[in-house]
């Protein structure tokens, strides 16, 4: 066996194994960067709201000390709209959904007052966007078509010496 025949039967289809899958390893995650704002609510935190009783009883009195207190008018209407769907909620969370100003007061924890009543308020899911560089998903995707090239060099190396041998037995006659 020629050491051209073990190059294209054996090592460039292994390398080319190992560049599919590297290729995948790119692809996968540089797609969803691309896609994820279309089939995700990256970039939207989620906001957990406890009902007046719960706050009470969390703090074991009417008036807790050392959290920022926020009135509940002053609040963006994303963070209305917010805290509202998270006191419907059974869990008593929702996403905030838009502009979210007083999100560093709210992130450590914070008292709103809504109709004469404390709720403690916290954010409790940042839910970031993964980012990926611009260039890994084309990469990725030319990697696993170079990768199958390699693949496939077996065969078409083989076909390749059948057609020479041809031509050389054409070319006696």
């Amino acid at each position: 066996m020629s050491d051209e025949s073990i190059l294209f039967t054996y090592i460039a289809p292994f390398v080319g194994v190992l560049v599919v899958a590297v290729g995948i390893g790119a692809a996968v995650p540089g797609g969803y960067a691309i896609i994820q704002e279309d089939i995700t609510t990256c970039d939207q935190p989620t906001m957990a709201v406890e009902g007046a009783d719960e706050t009470v009883e969390r703090f074991n009195e009417s008036q807790p000390r050392n959290l920022p207190v926020l009135q509940y008018e002053n609040l963006s209407e994303a963070e209305q709209t917010a805290f509202d769907e998270a006191l419907e909620d059974p869990q008593g969370e929702a996403r905030v959904a838009g502009e979210f100003p007083n999100g560093d007061t709210i992130r450590n924890g914070s008292i709103i007052v809504y109709e004469g009543e404390r709720h403690y308020a916290t954010v409790v899911a940042e839910n970031p966007c993964f980012v990926a560089p611009e260039l890994q998903f084309p990469l990725g995707v030319f990697a696993i078509i170079f990768g199958v090239i390699g693949i496939l060099s077996p065969p078409i190396y083989r076909k390749l010496v059948e057609l020479e041998e041809r031509a050389n037995v054409d070319d006696r006659r």
